[in-house]
């Protein structure tokens, strides 16, 4: 049985005629009565009842008749999903990234991916950089958003600026420097420093470590947090001052200031993705993600 079958048998079912049938089929007659015998042969069930004046569909034709639509109908739409699918437009999108990405452009890119991507199944993980380095490389994501550490070219990944920010202090209410609007790291040099930890965010952490240094010290580490989150809060406890990137001041946490740092200090967020993926949906996101880019850029 081949779908041409189903074609016909459908033909002659809605026009109760081979004559009528053959010719909106644009075949002859006995061609089309030929192919419907073949059909009733195979399945072992007469579809029609036929006289010289008329044709019936018989009980079991009309069973088969829904059937054939149903198929007919699956088929059509196996092929408009395989093109949707060649063209990127329908799967899967597995989607890494750090806390801090959240408050930059990183809520801009996805609403406007699944606005113009709405059939694609989108899925964000926050991940610490280093989960996503390896995620990346094992294909548990596609694609990441992190602050990448130096020599990460190494590892077959493209990575891609798409956000600078400055860089901040966050200071407990009470901060002797609470005044001042804006402050060099040399002035927190005595503060107790409350950081993400370099196995979870290397990029960030080896990035202020060189900041302090070229001001004269080395920062004196008293806590460690997983999420810049937990960091500010414990900044709020008055436990210490943290570094951070300028979006994470958006968190509104009670009883925190939050100063710029002097000297034009930048971090910046990146995407990431391994080299060389030609996926489709990866490349569309690719393309709405420069895209945000650009235009936010062209607001500042």
């Amino acid at each position: 049985m081949e779908l041409r079958h189903l074609t016909y048998f459908i033909a002659v079912a809605e026009e109760m005629h081979f004559g009528r049938a053959a010719k909106r089929l644009h075949i002859s007659q006995p061609p089309l009565s030929q192919q419907i015998r073949q059909l009733e042969e195979e399945i072992g069930v007469r579809l029609f009842n036929r006289t010289k004046r008329r044709v019936e569909i018989t009980p079991a034709g009309m069973v088969f008749l829904v059937e054939a639509r149903r198929i007919m109908t699956m088929s059509k739409d196996a092929v408009r999903r395989t093109i949707r699918a060649d063209k990127g437009e329908i799967g899967r999108l597995a989607m890494g990234f750090i806390g801090s990405a959240n408050y930059s452009v990183l809520p801009q890119m996805v609403r406007e991916f699944c606005k113009q991507f709405q059939n694609i199944e989108l899925s964000l993980t926050e991940m610490s950089t280093s989960d996503q380095l390896k995620a990346l490389v094992d294909g548990t994501i596609h694609v990441g958003f992190l602050r990448a550490p130096e020599g990460i070219k190494e590892k077959g990944l493209t990575i891609e600026p798409v956000f600078r920010e400055p860089i901040m202090v966050a200071l407990p209410r009470n901060h002797h420097l609470k005044r001042e609007l804006s402050l060099t790291l040399r002035q927190l040099a005595k503060d107790s420093f409350i950081m993400v930890p370099r196995q979870i965010g290397p990029g960030f952490f080896d990035h202020v470590i060189v900041l302090c240094q070229k001001e004269g010290f080395s920062p004196n580490i008293v806590l460690e947090a997983s999420q810049y989150h937990t960091v500010i809060g414990l900044v709020a406890a008055g436990l210490g001052i943290a570094v951070i990137p300028g979006s994470m001041q958006r968190s509104r946490i009670d009883g925190v200031l939050f100063r710029k740092l002097s000297g034009g200090m930048e971090t910046v967020l990146d995407m990431a993705w391994v080299t060389g993926n030609q996926s489709l949906i990866l490349q569309n996101f690719i393309h709405v993600a420069r895209k945000v880019v650009r235009s936010t850029n062209s607001h500042k």
